[in-house]
């Protein structure tokens, strides 16, 4: 058997396992169903102009996203994980690790919004950290938004023990507009 669909956990009928190429379609999908209230909070933060500039030109958010998981599959297939339920992907999870520094970091994730509230967040993440521990590594890092399409991340990510935290902001502005903050007596 091929160590990408070697079982991870197991709890009740949901299935954490190695990612396989043919369950990109699924885990594209649930990218995108998992990534566009966040993708519309940031757009209605920024406004279109900002995210034209700081967007890839000819490149959707779906394709940029979808793209990271691809990629990171090819380098390391073994950092992208399915989560099933009766054989249907439900869920995913993908990590990074940088052994030199010790560092486990959770990327892109997500569960279909039909299975939310289940902790099947936690169950990936709690799963995630294992693996970090048993890889040897000090630190386990995730990164989140503050707006509220990631209230549920954030309240899965503290349930399984993040408990440090930095709030930071981002800001933008829009040039082509009147700047309110320019003074004329400096």
């Amino acid at each position: 058997m091929e160590e990408s669909y070697l079982i991870i956990a197991e709890q009740d009928c949901f299935v954490l396992r190695y990612a396989s190429i043919d369950d990109f379609q699924e885990i594209d999908n649930i990218t995108i169903v998992c990534y566009t209230a966040i993708h519309e909070s940031w757009f209605e933060m920024q406004s279109k102009s900002i995210v034209e500039a700081l967007s890839t030109p000819g490149v959707s958010w779906q394709e940029r996203k979808t793209k990271q998981n691809h990629d990171l599959f090819a380098e390391h297939p073994n950092w992208v994980w399915v989560l099933e339920c009766n054989s249907d992907i439900i869920g995913f999870v993908t990590f990074k690790i940088n052994y030199e520094r010790g560092l486990g970091i959770i990327d892109n994730n997500g569960v279909l919004p039909q299975y939310a509230g289940k902790g099947l967040g936690k169950f990936m993440y709690r799963h995630v950290l294992e693996y970090f521990r048993k890889e040897g590594l000090n630190v386990a890092f995730v990164e989140t938004g503050l707006d509220d399409p990631h209230i549920p991340a954030r309240k899965a990510y503290e349930a399984v023990g993040f408990d440090r935290s930095a709030p930071v902001i981002f800001y933008w502005q829009d040039l082509r507009k009147n700047n309110p903050g320019s003074r004329s007596d400096e």
